[in-house]
């Protein structure tokens, strides 16, 4: 654990594409609140391919505010989104990257993620958002919390282990979200 405390993970089954997207809304408001507190957050997706992670990725941006469209950045690895968080002018920065095409780790020099988000001196926080996390190879270092979506019979099953203070606190309210096509089973 990143702050050597231990953190109780979940597993969501959402049984639609309806209940992936209350999920990503419920996660968006979330953020919201703990950005104010911690200026930087990590959020790792891995699952397995058409699993749902570019919809859960755009579900909570939209809820979140962003107005652009929010599409799969697999070719261009990197979108970049803001929203307002406060007063005015205050600016959150959100990288969506997608790392599902990185053929070698060297290849995130080039994208210079490891070092953080290079910020706006004006930004009030930033998120990284990161598809296939997995194939950093632990080089962006350890999500504040790593989502992991899958297949199943009954629609996705989306496994959530938080490794920060921030991202457990995310975790709770997640855990809270209700909705007809959204199941917490642990």
């Amino acid at each position: 654990m990143a702050d050597g405390l231990q953190y109780r993970a979940a597993v969501f089954c959402a049984r639609s594409v309806v209940g992936l997207k209350e999920l990503g809304r419920t996660l968006g408001g979330a953020l919201k609140e703990t950005i104010a507190a911690r200026p930087f957050l990590l959020l790792a997706l891995d699952g397995e391919l058409g699993a749902g992670k570019t919809t859960l990725a755009a579900a909570t941006l939209a809820a979140l505010g962003v107005r652009s469209r929010v599409t799969s950045p697999t070719y261009g690895l990197v979108h970049a989104h803001s929203f307002g968080l406060g007063g005015p002018g205050r600016k959150v920065e959100v990288l969506h990257v997608d790392l599902y095409r990185l053929r070698h780790t060297a290849e995130l020099d080039e994208l210079g993620l490891e070092d953080g988000v290079q910020s706006t001196p004006a930004a009030a926080g930033q998120v990284l958002l990161v598809e296939w996390f997995e194939n950093a190879r632990g080089r962006l270092g350890r999500p504040d919390l790593a989502f992991r979506l899958m297949h199943s019979q009954r629609g996705r099953l989306v496994k959530l282990r938080p490794h920060s203070a921030p991202g457990d606190r995310i975790l709770r309210v997640l855990r809270g979200a209700a909705h007809r096509d959204l199941q917490l089973l642990s």
